[in-house]
């Protein structure tokens, strides 16, 4: 079961008042059904069917631990339940904010050397790794060396992250404890094969993280693609020289420690590993913000000579910008709650569909809503709005924010413009990125402002038929 691990937002459901499931998020729905259960059937989930009775008896909202079985899996989850009124009387709203998953008591799913054997039937690599990224075991098909050559070695200093991957995916998931889920990468030394790399993380029996399960699958695609492109170079893979020196060599050399710096300041400003005086608690949270920082601009830095290059492209997906927008406004739920900042967003029922690369239009619209947030004073509303113009598709993202003067809006299109403002956080580059982004997948980025009435940001794609 692909579960999340540390939720960045919870998983929900609901009950009605005989018990049964009527709605549920898709890993509440599977364990569901994993355990017998069925579609708008009574809850099968014995803890957690349990704790929603006794919400419904005494009519109070109850929060608790509370565990399930999947497979060879225990999952651990703090669990929320409030009663419902009103159309749902009698029902419970359910929401898991927080998921860990441990191996089973007697189960050897952490068992290495199984996991080993089981990718080599397989075709696939397996890898088990520690906390630290380091390799505890490895078998890649056909490289019966690389158990001995690779064990002890960083994960990171093993394969390089290729396109569309980028390794601050994996750095971030892991330093959020979440699973890694097809990423690009190539092995460095010897073959030099293209896998897709997918992993999940392992709890021990303390529930502390000890590390990750990953498996690698052959990327065919990327290894033809590759091999086109160094035929026409007039070389092998092997001879190929990158133009690229941030993003090839100091961004992965960077977020690495960056990483490892969040996760454990983290760790220490939570207080996981033990009590701690409140001002030492507070300097970790800073570390981790600080660490933060610093990761948003490598990334800035690495997209920032990406979009610069020749031959830099986008892919033209298929991408609704509804759904774009409350995947961009659920990534930064948690920060507009710091500010008591409401994020309106468009009913889901609406389709405005366009052509745009998925994670280059999300990227576009996290940072018009980071903005938007970062500039609005706490208490007001962010308002996203969509749109069919023509031949085009547009998504607004509005704030009640000082505003921009008429003179500044098109300098803050500008590589390092941030109209003197300092100590925001913010690297003077996003909207330069994001401005240059729409450009490529042939849309644009404008902005309506006065100064004392907020600004109105507006992406444009195009449109396509459904």
């Amino acid at each position: 079961m692909m579960a999340p691990g540390n939720l960045t937002e919870p998983v929900r459901g609901k009950l009605d008042a005989d018990g049964r499931l009527i709605s549920a998020d898709p890993p509440l729905l599977h364990l569901h059904l994993q355990a017998g259960g069925h579609e708008n059937g009574p809850l099968a989930l014995p803890q957690l069917a349990s704790l929603c009775r006794l919400s419904r008896k005494l009519d109070m909202v109850l929060s608790r631990p509370v565990q399930a079985a999947d497979d060879d899996y225990l999952i651990n989850m703090w669990v929320k339940i409030r009663p419902q009124y009103g159309d749902d009387q009698g029902g419970v709203a359910i929401s898991i904010i927080d998921w860990k998953e441990a191996p089973a008591p007697g189960s050897n799913i952490g068992s290495v050397d199984r996991q080993l054997d089981f990718g080599r039937l397989t075709g696939r690599a397996s890898i088990r790794t520690d906390a630290s990224l380091r390799i505890m075991g490895l078998a890649l098909p056909g490289d019966l060396e690389a158990v001995e050559k690779y064990i002890g070695q960083s994960l990171l200093d093993v394969f390089d992250f290729v396109a569309p991957s980028k390794q601050t995916v994996l750095v971030e998931s892991i330093s959020e404890r979440q699973p890694v889920r097809a990423q690009h990468v190539r092995q460095k030394y010897g073959k030099q094969s293209s896998y897709i790399l997918s992993g999940q993380p392992l709890i021990d029996n303390d529930g502390l993280f000890s590390g990750y399960r990953f498996t690698l699958e052959l990327d065919e695609d990327q290894e033809a693609k590759e091999n086109i492109v160094a035929l026409a170079r007039g070389g092998g893979k092997s001879g190929l020289i990158s133009d690229s020196l941030f993003g090839s060599h100091l961004g992965p050399a960077l977020r690495q420690p960056l990483g490892k710096i969040i996760a454990n300041a983290e760790t220490i400003g939570s207080r996981l590993e033990g009590p701690l005086r409140g001002d030492y608690s507070n300097y970790a949270k800073d570390i981790a913000s600080a660490g933060r920082h610093l990761m948003d601009l490598v990334n800035d830095l690495s997209d920032l000579e990406a979009i610069q290059r020749s031959s830099f492209t986008v892919a033209a997906d298929n991408i609704d910008l509804v759904d774009m927008a409350h995947r961009a406004a659920g990534l930064l739920a948690v920060k507009a709650a710091d500010h008591q900042i409401r994020i309106d967003l468009p009913g889901k029922d609406l389709k405005v569909p366009a052509k745009g690369e998925f994670r280059r239009v999300l990227q576009i619209l996290v940072n018009l809503i980071g903005n938007a947030i970062r500039y609005s004073p706490d208490g007001s509303v962010i308002k996203l709005c969509v749109n069919q113009e023509d031949e085009f598709s547009t998504i607004t993202v509005r704030d009640q924010g000082d505003g921009i003067a008429p003179e500044d809006q098109q300098k803050i299109f500008e590589k390092f413009e941030r109209l003197g403002r300092s100590g925001d956080g913010g690297s003077g580059l996003g909207l330069f990125i994001s401005h240059r982004l729409a450009d490529a997948m042939d849309g644009s980025l404008t902005v309506e402002s006065a100064v004392g009435k907020g600004a109105k940001f507006k992406l444009s794609l195009p449109s396509r038929k459904i």
